[in-house]
């Protein structure tokens, strides 16, 4: 059963969006997407990671709040590719100590107001099939990402996730699947997003 607000996270050119798109109009759902284009710090600092990481990650941070404090549908759920805790993620990859504490001051006013995700899906993908699906995406400002910032955020996403408390976390290592094009991974993914309250362990791999 598809709960009333899933989340489904994950690395850059994981597939968050793809698979959200998918969940949400096979069962009717809202859907929330993260609308990173609008960031206009975003471009230079993908290409050096030392061009303003603060103004990229308050900016982010703004708007993932404006998008989620809405109120969602009462009769339907929701799905989003993204939540907001992404931004303690991208933060503690990106930030000096004194942005970070700067930044988490403004993050935990914000946290408060929106609604808390039922379910947090981690789609878990390798940097080698992460860099493979970005270039297979062609967006302009993605294409300077290196296999080691990939990394980084990974690590820094797997450190938060395992420490997490209130909310359901389900890990999912899809590195070997392409539910994109296949209709059976598709299914494998979404059928144990779905199970969730009957799985034995919070991390698979497929």
């Amino acid at each position: 059963m598809l709960k009333k607000f899933t989340v489904i996270e994950g690395n850059i050119g994981s597939g968050k969006t793809t698979l959200s798109k998918k969940i949400s109009s096979e069962y009717d759902a809202n859907l929330i997407l993260e609308e990173f284009e609008e960031n206009p710090f975003l471009s230079d600092f993908l290409e050096d990671q030392k061009v303003n990481p603060l103004g990229v990650e308050l900016q982010f941070l703004i708007d993932r709040f404006h998008q989620l404090k809405s109120p969602f549908s009462n009769s339907k759920p929701t799905v989003a590719d993204y939540f907001i805790e992404k931004s303690l993620v991208f933060s503690s990859n990106n930030l000096s100590t004194i942005e970070k504490n700067l930044f988490d001051n403004y993050y935990s006013v914000l946290f408060e107001k929106i609604t808390k995700p039922d379910l947090l899906v981690y789609l878990s993908v390798n940097s080698e099939r992460l860099l493979k699906n970005i270039k297979k995406r062609g967006r302009k400002i993605e294409q300077d990402i290196t296999p080691q910032y990939l990394e980084s955020i990974h690590e820094s996403y797997l450190d938060y996730l395992k420490n997490k408390k209130i909310e359901s976390v389900l890990i999912l290592d899809v590195s070997s699947l392409d539910f994109v094009q296949n209709p059976e991974d598709y299914a494998l993914v979404k059928e144990t997003i779905l199970n969730y309250d009957e799985l034995k362990t919070t991390e698979i791999v497929f």
